[in-house]
């Protein structure tokens, strides 16, 4: 037991102390709370006319959340099941490590494919105002023959 937990650990005591509780768990619950005000009101609100805008945090935001969410079990574990597999420091930095493939992913679309994606659609928009637009009364008419 003492080669896996160090000399000085204890059966009971934690063998390392966290200082960063306070901050995961706001962390944490800022990740659950912005992207579910996002599918409520959110996306509603602020990029209702925005279509690349609401197609990328779509995408990414729902990734989030599972992120943060997981990460609410690993820091309970962390502060209750201590002598248990999922308190391990290595959870902690797999998790991080999720953290920061989905940050460097997200940096990659908005780097790379996000200008082109709206750039599309600007000049959709541009090619669909030259579209004219269907008369509503022949089409009527049409229908009832």
């Amino acid at each position: 037991m003492a080669a896996t937990t160090g000399a000085t650990a204890t059966p009971g005591v934690a063998p390392e102390t966290f200082h960063y509780y306070l901050i995961w768990l706001i962390f944490c619950g800022l990740g659950v709370l912005i992207p579910f005000y996002y599918s409520v009101e959110g996306r509603k609100r602020f990029v209702k006319n925005k279509p690349v805008i609401k197609y990328m945090l779509d995408r990414y935001l729902g990734w989030f959340a599972i992120i943060c969410i997981l990460g609410f079990p690993l820091i309970f574990a962390r502060a209750y099941l201590y002598e248990y597999f999922f308190a391990w420091r290595v959870w902690r930095y797999l998790w991080l490590a999720g953290l920061l493939a989905w940050a460097i992913v997200w940096i990659i679309y908005l780097v790379r494919k996000y200008p082109q994606e709206r750039d599309n659609y600007v000049a959709y928009q541009n090619r669909q105002q030259y579209i004219p637009k269907g008369n509503k009364r022949k089409t009527k008419t049409a229908s009832t023959r």
